[in-house]
């Protein structure tokens, strides 16, 4: 699911992160506490955010820690402005040349469409590429009435998933989640975690940096 058509996967460069997920889901704590603990190995990170009806939000968030964000607000990045994605990819790798890249997609962006947008990809090679849904358990069972195809290719569409909200979620809303990520994306892998818990997050973000492919991965918590 999360190769890409138009990059290669090498040993050494820059590694690509494209992070999914409904609005409100939680993906912008996660992409802070990822920030943090990059910052603290000494990784180069740049970050592209795009989120359609909250323009700017995310990025005065990351700058606000002290970190470079490239903004795409004329549209979703999966659609309409993928190739201000490709061109926004390759120049940070070709003239910023970071040892990361984090996508925060818009929340209403499939991971599909990324991936078909990251096609026109011609820049430096990538060492490699995690596609990563973030999911909240609390309003799954409203989204998926509502938003049934988008929901559902948000989570179907990536290798990872990340269960946010775990304090606050029912064991009903939990259970559900398990029932839509077994349904629709078996081998994904799965982590879990809390926003109020930091050794909880800066752990997921050591996870999700590992030297391995992220399988056999998966955080306790369901």
């Amino acid at each position: 699911m999360g190769q890409l058509q138009g990059a290669s996967v090498v040993s050494e460069g820059t590694e690509l992160l494209l992070f999914t997920g409904f609005l409100g889901s939680g993906k912008t704590t996660l992409i802070m506490a990822l920030a943090r603990e990059n910052a603290a190995q000494g990784r180069k990170t740049a970050f592209i955010v795009n989120e359609v009806g909250e323009i700017g939000v995310d990025q005065k968030v990351m700058r606000d820690g002290d970190l470079e964000v490239f903004e795409i607000t004329a549209g979703c990045i999966c659609c309409q402005i993928g190739v201000d994605l490709v061109r926004t990819l390759r120049d940070l790798t070709e003239t910023h040349r970071p040892d990361v890249i984090v996508v925060e997609a818009s929340g209403v962006a499939a991971p599909e469409g990324i991936l078909d947008a990251m096609s026109y990809y011609r820049g430096p090679e990538f060492q490699r590429v995690r596609n990563i849904g973030v999911l909240d358990p609390t309003r799954l069972e409203a989204l998926l009435e509502v938003m049934t195809p988008l929901i559902e290719s948000q989570i179907r569409g990536v290798d990872e998933i990340v269960v946010t909200k775990m304090d606050e979620a029912t064991e009903a809303e939990v259970a559900l989640a398990r029932w839509a990520m077994d349904g629709l994306n078996p081998t994904a892998v799965v982590h879990h975690v809390s926003a109020l818990d930091d050794e909880a997050l800066r752990s997921l973000a050591q996870a999700l940096m590992s030297d391995g492919d992220g399988h056999g991965v998966a955080e306790p918590g369901l």
